[in-house]
Formats: structure tokens, C-alpha cells, sequence
């Protein structure tokens, strides 16, 4: 099981990630509200504005408060680290760039 960083001390299990989209467009905004009202929304963004959507094989919605192309660099990328993992908090942490930032 490799986890990646969504932001924030927040992880998602890569292999169970679907989709990576943007939360701009009017379709994403109201399958996000149809998630909440669900009970399938998971929202890690800390109470920062959402800049991402993952979605699961679950069918479960989950908010990033870090760029779409941030989370999937860190997809690519192999998530936490050996050297993140041992230490408690989760790779890339310190790495949240300007455009990650509010």
C-alpha cells in the first residue's frame, strides 16, 4: 500500500485514485455537493479552498486544498518516502509551493 501526500498531514492510498480533476467547472461542484450529501465526501483540504478533487475506485470524493498538478507529480512521483514515513509526518510537506499557498 503506498500512500501520497494530498496536503496538509493528509494521505490517500495512490493505487485506490481514479481521477485527479479541478474543482472549477459546474459539473465537478455539483458531484462534489452530490458526495456530500452521500456521505462519500472526504475533505482534507484544513478548511483551505479546495484545488483539487480526487476520486476513488470507492466512488468516494476526496478535497485537496494542493493544485491538481501538484497531487499528480506526487503520484508519479511514489508518494511518502522511506525517510517521511520513519519520521511521522508525510513527504512533500515541506515542499508546498507559492501556488499551493492561500
Amino acid at each position: 500500500m503506498r500512500l501520497v501526500n494530498i496536503g496538509y498531514g493528509n494521505a490517500v492510498v495512490a493505487e485506490r485514485v481514479v481521477a485527479i480533476v479541478s474543482p472549477e467547472s459546474a459539473p465537478m461542484k455539483r458531484f462534489k455537493e452530490e458526495a456530500r450529501k452521500a456521505g462519500r465526501l472526504i475533505d482534507g483540504t484544513q478548511g483551505r479552498r479546495t484545488r483539487s478533487i480526487l476520486i476513488t475506485d470507492s466512488d468516494h470524493i476526496v478535497l485537496s486544498a494542493l493544485q491538481t498538478e501538484t497531487v499528480a507529480e506526487r503520484l508519479e512521483r511514489g508518494g511518502v518516502g522511506a525517510a517521511g514515513a520513519a519520521s511521522g509526518s508525510l513527504a512533500g510537506d515541506a515542499e508546498v509551493g507559492a501556488r499551493d499557498e492561500v
